[in-house]
């Protein structure tokens, strides 16, 4: 009997992952084989885990890693980049299905030059982009009976900071309502702080709250049809990695994830988690939106707050799909959850994977994290070598064991991948994008903070900058060393 990958590989023909990280895909790609991948990066782990010649990059083009945006995945249908794309899946017998981290306004009315429009699994960027908006979230917790922290939405020029300091206290936070990775979002301590702000967005609304103190939650859930009403199945959550100095130079960046750390969370947080994402889900899905989303929250004191939604596949997504991978239950994972969704309107068997989908086996608890290394400088050059795969701490560097770009290669917890975006020697690097990522199958973070990095994690993370020496560029050398392949 087929197994339900094999089912999917057979009736719905080629498939292939679109986002901003090639990596992502490697959980996905473990179970189901996937046919090609478009992405914004490219890193030199992808040939372990995947045919380069099936890999459609910006970066592979252009030469130079930026801290990717939507936009840069627009791009992946225009030009040189566009044209290869369409010419692989016109050569295709058969329509391509498409797992999409996000999806594009020009796919889904089928972009021109194709001879057959793909299969998008993933909600209209239109409706992904209403969700997206931290000011919507924000204006609706009191109507969802979600505990909201407090503030307000206002321009920063409407605002004096004195006024602000009275009312929010230092530090406070300032959320505009789009933007992802921390970006966009801003911690204000001080005057200065806020006269920056102020300046490049007077007449921008954003919410303006309180700082919460404590540390960060990560949740995925996937809104599936069915009975008398849409139902939201969440998943476990993980720690949220935000603002290591050690890895960015932005408070609110986003630095990561450790499933590990989540657990020994209490039960009443977990349930916190669970309630408000159902909650929020419902809410979703009275707009029609199915599939994959995710929110982040800040706990303290025993008390969850919810901050974001993001309405996509998530970092943190991937690396779930990877452990859930090398469980002993590989078919019970989010991504198969929300393909089945946008499948089972015309698939019996979808529809009833769905009905008979095991929705605790989610929030069994798992053990697994990352740490995202970014550029902290300026327009930098990486003038050493990094190879990907697995590393053992010896002395205050990392020792090579054995060439690997997923966790399914660490066989133990001293293990240490370095993975996701590793970067060429020469390859230049923009201010603050992603250099890589560090994944180990133990917790990066310290047990009782949740907030600081183990002695463990923070000396791989100094190792592997050292290893790549990221030096400043000069014009000519960038100018070189971004000229693409």
């Amino acid at each position: 009997m087929k197994n339900i990958f094999e089912y999917l590989k057979e009736r719905y023909g080629p498939w292939g992952w679109m986002g901003q990280r090639a990596h992502d895909a490697a959980g996905v790609n473990s179970v189901m084989p996937l046919d090609f991948i478009i992405s914004c990066d490219y890193g030199a782990e992808i040939p372990l885990f995947f045919r380069e010649k099936d890999v459609f990059s910006v970066e592979a083009l252009s030469g130079i890693r930026k801290d990717w945006s939507n936009e840069d995945l627009r791009s992946s249908f225009t030009g040189r980049m566009g044209s290869l794309v369409r010419e692989r899946w016109n050569a295709y017998r058969r329509k391509v299905s498409v797992l999409c981290y996000r999806s594009l306004r020009k796919l889904e009315g089928g972009s021109s030059g194709l001879s057959k429009s793909p299969r998008v699994l993933a909600v209209p960027e239109k409706l992904k982009r209403h969700f997206d908006n931290k000011i919507l979230l924000y204006r609706n917790l009191e109507k969802l009976s979600i505990p909201r922290i407090p503030g307000f939405v206002d321009s920063p020029g409407n605002r004096a900071f004195k006024d602000l300091r009275g009312e929010l206290s230092l530090p406070f936070v300032i959320q505009f309502p789009y933007g992802s990775s921390g970006n966009f979002t801003f911690l204000i301590r001080e005057e200065k702080d806020y006269s920056r702000v102020r300046e490049l967005y007077p007449g921008m609304k954003a919410v303006m709250r309180r700082y919460i103190d404590g540390f960060s939650l990560n949740c995925n859930a996937v809104i599936v049809s069915g009975g008398e009403s849409p139902r939201t199945v969440c998943s476990m959550p993980s720690v949220q990695i935000t603002g290591l100095a050690e890895c960015s130079n932005f408070p609110s960046a986003f630095c990561g994830n450790d499933y590990a750390a989540s657990r020994d969370l209490e039960p009443g947080i977990l349930e916190q988690v669970r309630s408000q994402m159902k909650a929020a889900g419902a809410w979703m899905a009275g707009a029609s939106f199915r599939g994959v989303f995710g929110m982040d929250f800040v706990v303290r004191g025993g008390r969850v707050y919810p901050v974001e939604i993001n309405p996509r596949f998530q970092n943190s997504t991937s690396l779930f799909t990877m452990l859930k991978a090398m469980s002993d239950d590989p078919e019970n994972t989010l991504f198969l959850l929300h393909a089945a969704e946008f499948l089972g309107v015309k698939d019996r068997l979808m529809r009833k994977f769905i009905n008979d989908f095991p929705v605790d086996q989610l929030m069994r608890p798992l053990k697994g994290s990352q740490v995202i290394l970014h550029n902290r400088m300026a327009r930098n050059v990486v003038s050493g070598r990094l190879d990907p795969g697995v590393y053992r701490l010896e002395g205050s560097g990392l020792k090579f064991l054995r060439p690997g770009a997923t966790l399914a290669s660490c066989r133990n917890g001293k293990d240490i991948l370095v993975t996701c975006g590793v970067p060429q020697q020469g390859m230049p690097i923009e201010p603050n994008a992603p250099v890589c990522k560090i994944q180990m199958r133990e917790s990066a973070l310290d047990a009782s903070s949740k907030r600081k990095l183990t002695r463990t994690a923070k000396k791989a993370v100094e190792a592997v900058y050292l290893k790549l020496a990221l030096k400043e560029a000069v014009p000519e050398e960038a100018a070189v060393a971004g000229s693409g392949r």
